[in-house]
């Protein structure tokens, strides 16, 4: 088996979000560490509307509790960075992306606004946390699982407060 590097996971799941964007009619470009806090711009095919999305993936975020026949799924789990835990900006969504260390099947993001994440993680942001993982319970977070609608709502009713 090949040793998987942390890059090139992250670079997995930066172009799978583009990927997805881009099927779904949206522009999406990566920034290629262009840009700070920022993986992949989004906008509306016209431009009259844009967001940033900050990527995070792992290769199998699932996490279980139990053994045998009791063994069942209780949380995800994903590095997220003080620096990116700190964004909190109507315009900036997570996804964070589980490969689901699978090839056979696709894997599943969750679309979470900013605000929440900074939300999870604002009672650390003076305690010296020297990790910053993010542990959201598997029922806690099925709303934003492959919810890319979130996002078109965002951008929809952004380019609907443009006054040209």
């Amino acid at each position: 088996m090949v040793k998987r590097s942390g890059v090139l996971t992250g670079t997995a799941g930066v172009y799978f979000v583009a990927s997805q964007l881009a099927a779904k009619g949206f522009h999406a470009a990566p920034t290629f560490g262009n840009a700070p806090h920022v993986d992949i711009l989004v906008g509306l095919p016209n431009g009259a509307a844009t967001l940033s999305i900050q990527v995070k993936t792992t290769w199998r975020a699932l996490r279980t509790r139990g053994r045998g026949k009791g063994k069942v799924a209780h949380h995800y789990e994903w590095d997220v960075g003080e620096r990116s835990a700190r964004l909190n900006q109507p315009g900036v969504f997570f996804t964070f992306v589980d490969l689901k260390g699978v090839h056979s099947e696709l894997p599943d993001v969750f679309i979470v606004p900013s605000e929440i994440i900074y939300g999870y993680f604002k009672k650390y942001f003076e305690t010296g946390l020297s990790r910053w993982r993010w542990h959201p319970k598997v029922d806690s977070i099925e709303q934003y699982r492959n919810n890319w609608k979130m996002l078109e709502d965002y951008l929809n009713e952004k380019s609907q407060q443009t006054n040209y």
